[in-house]
């Protein structure tokens, strides 16, 4: 992965709103009141799907209830992204112990996925620098099909995993991984991959369906749902700028999505400013919300706006999504 020019990535080079310092540090603040309700209604979801494969065993209403549970299982995604950046919870060792159990559900070492997402905050979008940028504009139909449906994550987190397993470290992983974290990293992945076959061998010599009912088919069957979300976050917005507002894309969504999906729907402002937890966001929001573009009305309209891009994109590569940004507050940003 070759590096851009410094003057395209640096920090300081990114566009900031305008906003109070003392009401930025408050925003700041960590607690481990809101994550731990997130999990109680993640959890009390999950068991109550999972009751439903219980329930719809040895009959064809297995099949949506599979699909149910792993529609909010998929959801793991959002504690590991949250405890990665080590804000989801105040508490030290319970940021550390939710980010290794949702990691497990997600398929990630903690680490490396800890060290490669603080690269895609520092070079967001930034097409062969940010590590976790997995495609460019023009972006095809088969592209965001492959996405939403988890194509396109599934299969490389697995090889990176098992080539981490191997011990097999990249040159370009080298750039955002510290001295010290390979060694990790490696250690990491042969744990999670010990767990997965130690799943796999329940299921093998216990001669039970459970672990492949209640983990590995409804981790696939179910995975649109997250990718739906995740997928909105930069695809066919602007890349290689340095300005979140171009290249990260909010909305809005209705209470329920925003529990599942721990407010990364506030994508621009998460992005703006990393440090402010989950919960702060709606208030980061409504502090800087006069300087953000309008977010999109929902995920479906984001999926809309999304297709139209691509669409355009056969006739004109350059074509990108745009929300208008607030052009007399913008001016002297």
């Amino acid at each position: 992965m070759s590096a851009a020019p410094p003057v395209q990535t640096l920090r300081s080079a990114w566009w900031e709103p305008k906003i109070d310092r003392v009401t930025l540090k408050g925003l700041m603040k960590r607690a481990d009141g809101p994550g731990l309700f997130l999990l109680a209604v993640w959890g009390a979801l999950l068991s109550t799907a999972g009751w439903g494969i219980h329930l719809a065993r040895d009959t064809l209403w297995v099949i949506p209830a599979v699909v149910a549970y792993g529609v909010v299982l998929g959801f793991a995604y959002a504690p590991s992204h949250e405890c990665a950046h080590g804000t989801a919870f105040r508490t030290r060792w319970l940021n550390e112990a939710v980010l290794w159990g949702s990691s497990f559900v997600w398929g990630e070492a903690p680490t490396h996925r800890r060290f490669a997402h603080s690269h895609h905050h520092t070079h967001t979008w930034h097409w062969k620098v940010d590590a976790q940028m997995g495609y460019t504009n023009p972006v095809g139909l088969r592209t965001w099909f492959g996405d939403v449906i988890g194509l396109l994550e599934f299969w490389p987190r697995a090889k990176l995993m098992v080539r981490h397993a191997a011990g097999r470290i990249l040159e370009r992983e080298r750039v955002y991984l510290p001295a010290g974290q390979e060694r990790i990293v490696v250690r990491e992945a042969r744990l999670l991959m010990a767990g997965y076959l130690g799943l796999l061998a329940w299921a093998l010599i216990g001669q039970t369906w459970a672990p492949m009912l209640y983990f590995f088919i409804p981790r696939f069957a179910g995975a649109f749902a997250v990718y739906a979300f995740i997928t909105t976050q930069h695809m066919a917005m602007a890349q290689d700028v340095s300005d979140h507002r171009l290249c990260t894309r909010s909305m809005r969504n209705g209470w329920l999505s925003r529990v599942l999906y721990w407010n990364m729907n506030y994508h621009i402002e998460h992005h703006i400013y990393p440090s402010v937890p989950f919960h702060a966001l709606p208030a980061l929001n409504a502090a800087i919300r006069q300087q953000l573009p309008e977010p999109s009305a929902g995920l479906i309209a984001a999926h809309i706006e999304i297709v139209r891009v691509i669409l355009a994109q056969r006739s004109d590569p350059s074509a990108t999504a745009s929300h208008p940004l607030p052009a007399a507050l913008d001016a002297g940003g």
